[in-house]
């Protein structure tokens, strides 16, 4: 039940807008011809004719089949256009506005003759090599700045396009001729106006005409109450995906291990969800245009981009968490090295679904990956203690040493290792001191572990005076050797346990008891070791041997 809402989310997301089926079989989409200026040209005019067409079927009656085959028909026109240096995020909408000026300036030209356009063999025109008309490499339209280049490489190598530089200057010459040159022979007369006034088929036409002059100004390219529609989408949109992260995170606080990272990765996985129904309503219902639908798909494609890095993050953390956390998985250094690495290959992830990122909204990812690789440089140099103890703390994991909880002796100092970072390790004191303690400083020094050892070496010396019967001696003897032989906690191998006389002088005699107590708990064994020495306590007041009194200090010279 807890896993239901992220589920729903996802199937959404995958899902995406739903869709009407339509009946377009019978529908033929226009030819088009790329193999000389003229061909591109005319095709060019037969694709715009047709969607001059389709759209005033649409208006008459919308629905979303019509949308459609008007956009395979203004796919094929933009195939006529060179787009290629153009950003993933904004090529449709540049290429559809490029459509709509281009149309809107021809039909304010005198009309021009085919025959004059370069194009295949005529008579009078030079021949080729191979029999056929040479066109040049470039034309341009007569009385504009619009060229038609032939394209020798890339994905429309061998054709002639409009090239990028005439598509840019398109705005500025549809300015220049819209007031002083009135339009020729057309359904439209202004096809960029038009444009930027359609909306989608949830939105009548009776609707958009009831809206003040006022709001239909342009502004950055695309009428005002369009701005307006599409900043009262996104604030709806901020504010659920606002509320969404905080329930997640409220939720994933209650919950242990990987539950609470699903929960986590509900966030992102809901952003992304909402962003794609927004995006769908905005594109095909309020169809933003000009600079400010290009700023609104660059913002768009920024949050899903950042949204997918950290869901990325997650899901690498979810995996790596879930392993930890499987049976199969060992105990100590293992599944901590496994979330180190998480962190580290986590970081790695999301870094390439950001550059991803950058690189669809026209940033080059391979001039950012360069940058980044000179910039990482930098700052390697200028960070190398930082690099030194996140290399020391994978050393730390991979080498074990110790583990987290273990007992350690480092620098003459007895602590409990809690946390090994990617930078730091913690270790807390007996006292209950916390020391952050550089990885690499901890990776140079000597270490002792306490907590790997197998067993515990209890090691007392007992002294008694020297007035006591040799046979007394020899009964305490006797009577620790059997407690020793016969207790099931003391580990038996040859030489062991020990009790032996080891020394005698002045006033006193010397006993060392010397016995392995198995295992690797200090409570343990100091339990033990304390049951022993009361053990010979006791032998010795049964038996009226008295202690020796402690061997004075000597004192200094006077």
């Amino acid at each position: 039940m807890q896993l239901r809402p992220l589920l729903l989310l996802l199937l959404l997301f995958l899902a995406g807008p739903v869709q009407v089926g339509a009946d377009t079989a019978g529908f033929a989409i226009t030819p088009i011809n790329r193999s000389s200026p003229r061909d591109t040209f005319l095709s060019f005019l037969a694709a715009t004719d047709e969607i001059e067409r389709l759209y005033g079927d649409y208006v008459a009656d919308k629905t979303v089949d019509k949308v459609r085959l008007m956009r395979r028909e203004l796919a094929q026109a933009r195939r006529l256009m060179d787009l290629d240096d153009l950003p993933d995020s904004t090529r449709v909408k540049t290429g559809n506005a490029a459509i709509g000026y281009l149309r809107d300036i021809l039909a304010r030209l005198p009309p021009i003759d085919p025959a004059e356009i370069p194009g295949p063999p005529l008579a009078g025109h030079d021949m080729g090599p191979s029999g056929e008309a040479a066109p040049p490499l470039t034309w341009t339209i007569p009385g504009t700045e619009i060229q038609i280049a032939y394209i020798d490489d890339g994905l429309h190598g061998g054709n002639y396009l409009f090239t990028a530089e005439s598509l840019a200057t398109l705005p500025r010459q549809y300015e220049d001729l819209i007031q002083a040159t009135p339009p020729g022979s057309g359904t439209y007369p202004n096809y960029h106006e038009d444009q930027i006034n359609a909306t989608g088929p949830l939105i009548s036409e009776e609707f958009v005409a009831a809206i003040p002059a006022a709001l239909k100004q342009s502004r950055f390219g695309t009428p005002a109450w369009k701005i307006l529609a599409n900043a009262l989408i996104m604030g709806v949109f901020a504010i659920v995906a606002l509320c969404w992260t905080l329930l997640t995170h409220h939720r994933a606080r209650e919950l242990p291990g990987p539950r609470r990272i699903l929960w986590h990765a509900a966030a992102p996985v809901g952003i992304l969800a909402l962003l794609q129904v927004s995006d769908w309503f905005i594109a095909s219902q309020i169809n933003p245009t000009g600079s400010f639908a290009a700023g609104e798909l660059m913002f768009s494609t920024l949050v899903r981009y950042a949204s997918g890095a950290w869901l990325v993050w997650l899901l690498i953390h979810l995996l790596a968490e879930a392993i930890a956390r499987s049976p199969r998985a060992s105990a100590g250094a293992d599944t901590h090295l496994l979330r180190l690495m998480a962190r580290i290959v986590g970081l790695l992830a999301a870094g390439t679904v950001l550059v991803l990122g950058a690189d669809a909204i026209g940033i080059p990812a391979m001039g950012l990956i360069a940058g980044l690789g000179f910039g990482g440089i930098a700052v390697a140099l200028a960070s190398q203690s930082t690099l030194e103890n996140l290399l020391a703390g994978v050393t730390l994991f991979a080498d074990r040493p110790f583990r987290i909880g273990d007992h350690i002796l480092f620098d003459g100092q007895a602590a409990s290792v809690e946390r090994i970072g990617p930078r730091s390790s913690r270790l807390r004191a007996q006292d209950g001191t916390l020391y952050t303690v550089p990885n690499a400083d901890l990776a140079r020094s000597h270490i002792v572990n306490y907590t790997m050892r197998e067993s515990w070496l209890l090691d007392q010396t007992i002294a008694i005076r020297d007035s006591t019967p040799p046979e007394l001696v020899r009964e305490l003897l006797r009577r620790i050797r059997a407690e020793l032989d016969e207790n099931p906690r003391i580990e038996r191998a040859e030489g062991w346990p020990r009790v032996f006389v080891t020394g005698m002088i002045p006033g006193r005699i010397e006993l060392r008891i010397q016995a392995r107590v198995p295992g690797t708990d200090a409570p343990a064994f100091l339990a033990e070791q304390e049951r022993i020495l009361l053990f010979v306590l006791s032998v010795t007041r049964e038996l009226a041997i008295e202690l020796a009194a402690p061997v004075p200090l000597a004192e200094p010279a006077a």
